[in-house]
Formats: C-alpha cells, sequence, structure tokens
C-alpha cells in the first residue's frame, strides 16, 4: 500500500463532527486564556491533548502518514487527531491559502473529508475548516494532456511513465512538491538531479535535471499558465539548456509541455494542446 496511515480514520457525518468540534473549540479557547498567544504551537499541541483526554477523549498527536514508491518514502505527521477529526495547529499572524493547502493534503492523505485549522497566534482562536475537494477513489483518475508534450530522448519517456505511476498510486490533489521530491528521487537524487545552471555573468539557476541540457519542473497551476509559460521560455532562453518538461497538475487533469529554447515567437503564434 503506497499511503501507510498509522492510525485509519473513518470520515465523520456532519453531526458527529459538530459535537467533537465544540468539546475540541472550547478547550482550545481554555488553553488560550490560560496560556496566552505567543508559544510555539507545540505547546498548545501538548496542553489540548492532555485536557480532552482528561476530560475522556481519545487524542493522537503526531500521528505519522508515510507515502512510499519504491524506494522512495515520505513522512508527514498530523498535529493531533480528536475522536477520527484530524486538526492542524498554527501559530501565525494569519492563515494563509498555503496552510489550508497544507491542510488539505493531509486529509487527502487521510481520505477523509474534513481538516481543521487552529491558529493561537491573534486575539482569539482562529478556526478555519477545510473540507477536501474529492475523495481517494475520485483522486485515482488523473486526466493526461499530452498534446505538446514532445520527449528528447528515452529518459523523458521515463521521467512521464514515473508521473504516470505516482498518480497510479498515490492519486492526485497531492502536495506539488510530494510529486517533485518522487521525481528528483528517481531521477538519481539531489546530487545528480539539482543542478545550478550559468545565467551568462549574473550568477546561476538551481534546475531540475534529469538528462544532458535537460530539465523539468511540476507545478500546480489553476490560472495564469498563459503569463507563467511566457516567463518559463524568458528563463530557459537564458540558460544553457535544450528544453525544459514542464507538468502543471491542475485538479485531475496533468498537462504535460516541452518548451524549447528560442521558442518564443512560437508561443505569440499560439501554442495550444489537444487532450491525450
Amino acid at each position: 500500500m503506497p499511503i501507510h496511515r498509522a492510525i485509519p480514520l473513518s470520515d465523520l457525518s456532519p453531526d458527529e463532527f459538530d459535537r467533537i468540534d465544540a468539546v475540541v473549540m472550547r478547550h482550545a479557547y481554555d488553553a488560550h486564556n490560560r496560556l496566552g498567544r505567543l508559544f510555539d504551537e507545540r505547546v498548545y499541541e501538548n496542553e489540548l491533548a492532555r485536557t480532552l483526554r482528561a476530560a475522556g477523549h481519545e487524542v493522537h498527536t503526531q500521528v505519522p502518514v508515510t507515502v512510499t514508491l519504491g524506494g522512495f518514502e515520505k513522512i508527514y505527521y498530523l498535529d493531533i487527531i480528536v475522536d477520527h477529526m484530524p486538526y492542524e495547529l498554527k501559530t501565525v499572524a494569519t492563515l494563509l491559502p498555503e496552510h489550508k493547502a497544507q491542510a488539505l493534503h493531509c486529509a487527502m492523505l487521510m481520505d477523509v473529508r474534513r481538516v481543521k485549522l487552529l491558529n493561537f497566534r491573534n486575539e482569539r482562536v482562529e478556526g478555519n475548516l477545510c473540507f477536501a475537494p474529492v475523495n481517494d477513489a475520485l483522486r485515482r483518475q488523473a486526466r493526461f494532456d499530452t498534446g505538446t508534450w514532445r520527449p528528447q530522448s528515452d529518459i523523458c519517456e521515463s521521467l512521464l511513465r514515473q508521473l504516470r505511476e505516482l498518480m497510479a498510486d498515490w492519486g492526485t490533489h497531492l502536495s506539488s512538491r510530494l510529486y517533485t521530491e518522487a521525481l528528483v528521487h528517481f531521477s538519481g537524487g539531489e546530487a545528480r538531479c539539482l543542478q545550478r545552471v550559468p545565467v551568462g555573468d549574473l550568477g546561476t539557476h538551481l534546475l531540475q535535471s534529469h538528462a544532458p541540457g535537460m530539465a523539468f519542473l511540476l507545478t500546480s497551476l489553476t490560472r495564469g499558465l498563459e503569463d507563467y509559460r511566457h516567463h518559463l521560455v524568458r528563463l530557459i532562453n537564458h540558460l544553457q539548456i535544450t528544453a525544459l518538461q514542464w507538468f502543471n497538475l491542475d485538479h485531475s487533469t496533468v498537462a504535460c509541455e516541452t518548451l524549447f529554447r528560442g521558442m518564443a515567437r512560437e508561443l505569440e503564434r499560439g501554442y495550444t494542446s489537444d487532450p491525450e
């Protein structure tokens, strides 16, 4: 099994969630009132766990979820689970979209619909309930768009096959960093894959190189693709590489595109893709 859950969770009904969350929030407010708002998040985590256990609730902290494939392994830790409801704790000035993305990543790894962010840094405890957009079964339905994919070697084809295998085993909608780390691992690891390429006499730029003169990039953009594509072309036109293999994860669609040096004019004419 590619995703190993130390504590399998069952999805909660709305009534079950409301009952559990009312208790958790009461304890969170009490901890905030006693301790103030300036401690590290682990302090609030330990205090919540202590008081909730004392009140008779099933509580687990720093729960590992291990993602594996072949020789690759990545371990994530859920901050606290109370009666099958996962919570992620923060001590930040403002909850940002990246915090929500991290929480949803954990929810989908656990195959549950709900996860809640609790932020202890402000005047009042800030709670943000997040809903996973798809379940585990739907995440297995990746759609690959290879209309503008131009493999330059067998290694490029191997890279795409590896990404297909990752999507088949882990599903879509997870953190783009996870897929990137796995592709780096299967491309020889950081020592071989991560390379600094000269940018004229201005310095160097770090690239993920899977083959001589080739690089790859994985993003998870849902808008602004045309603008990002133009900036990628500007980037590679200033680097000594032949082409860039660009994978973009947009929900369940994986767009695979090859960008070449000197292709700015082609982009101006419109570089379109057709679904596989």
